[in-house]
């Protein structure tokens, strides 16, 4: 709060009675203060204008609200904008430990107020299952730092996936983005985005599979070392699921010599029995438990790859 000064000397301003109504003006002496608030400016007038010592004090609360107290020979003030529109006034008691009365005309101005902040979508964050099954109905959840209240779309850069809301079904094998995007007209910054990958090197293999599954074994000289092909890909990662079998088919000729057993991994070191079935050129392995596991030969090292069964 500041006085304002007459621009002719002096602090005390002539100001139209506010309290009353009547068929001519009439001034009274007031004293002014500049008041400035979180909002804007407005100007706060006491009727100051008797002769005897006027005393208040006052707490501004940086808002336009006014604490009054320990007031004497002052009857009334005033508050008005910055342009002077009258927002509403104050009467003070006549006697010690009376009440302070304020009064709001009708039609009078409001007290600036703060232009709540423009809405902002900001960052963007998708969050939820990052390495699906195949066949999964998976929910994710979408968050913005900003203060909008946007709607949501979700997308899948694998076109067999089905995205529903916020529910993604995947389908198929590969590495796959997920992206939201919200939307709020009012935002600044509508239509950002938010991406996920969804990590599908391993449950999204060729090799993964939620029942029994059937893969041919052929073994190729690369580089001078055999090594075992998985339906053609060499020492190919195998992904199933504990109580799915594994069917090995060993019928190729380039296997002679080259025994395809299981074991705990793939230094060799515990050759696993359990769930293990041979049937002349059909090798089945049926995992009771999940757990890491590998496919190598029985006479040479280093040559299989992987078998992780979840």
């Amino acid at each position: 709060m500041q006085i304002v000064n007459h621009k002719r000397g002096g602090n005390t301003h002539q100001i139209k009675e506010w309290w009353r109504k009547s068929v001519n003006t009439t001034y009274t002496g007031c004293t002014m203060f500049k008041v400035t608030g979180t909002a804007g400016v407005c100007h706060l007038v006491l009727a100051t204008g008797k002769p005897e010592y006027p005393e208040v004090r006052i707490i501004h609360d940086g808002d336009f609200n006014f604490t009054f107290s320990n007031t004497s020979e002052i009857e009334r003030a005033a508050l008005y904008t910055e342009t002077f529109e009258l927002i509403e006034h104050y009467i003070f008691p006549s006697i010690a430990g009376g009440s302070i009365v304020t009064v709001k005309p009708a039609g009078s101005a409001d007290r600036p107020t703060v232009a709540p902040p423009a809405p902002t979508i900001g960052t963007v964050t998708l969050a939820g299952e990052q390495a699906p099954t195949d066949g999964d109905t998976e929910t994710y959840a979408v968050s913005i730092s900003g203060n909008a209240t946007p709607t949501y779309v979700l997308t899948s850069s694998e076109g067999a996936d089905t995205v529903s809301g916020l529910d993604v079904t995947f389908t198929g094998d590969g590495a796959r983005t997920l992206t939201a995007t919200a939307t709020d007209a009012a935002a600044s910054d509508n239509g950002a985005t938010g991406t996920l990958l969804i990590n599908a090197t391993v449950l999204f293999s060729t090799r993964v599979s939620n029942a029994d599954l059937s893969v041919a074994v052929t073994v190729a000289d690369v580089g001078g070392y055999d090594k075992y092909f998985i339906d053609g890909v060499q020492q190919d990662a195998i992904f199933a699921t504990a109580g799915a079998t594994i069917h090995f088919d060993l019928s190729d000729a380039s296997l002679s010599g080259h025994p395809l057993k299981i074991y705990t991994d793939d230094s060799k070191t515990t050759e696993v029995t359990v769930g293990i079935t041979q049937d002349g050129t059909d090798l089945l392995f049926t995992p009771p438990i999940a757990g890491s596991f590998s496919y190598q030969c029985g006479n040479h090292a280093a040559m299989g790859g992987d078998i992780t069964v979840s």
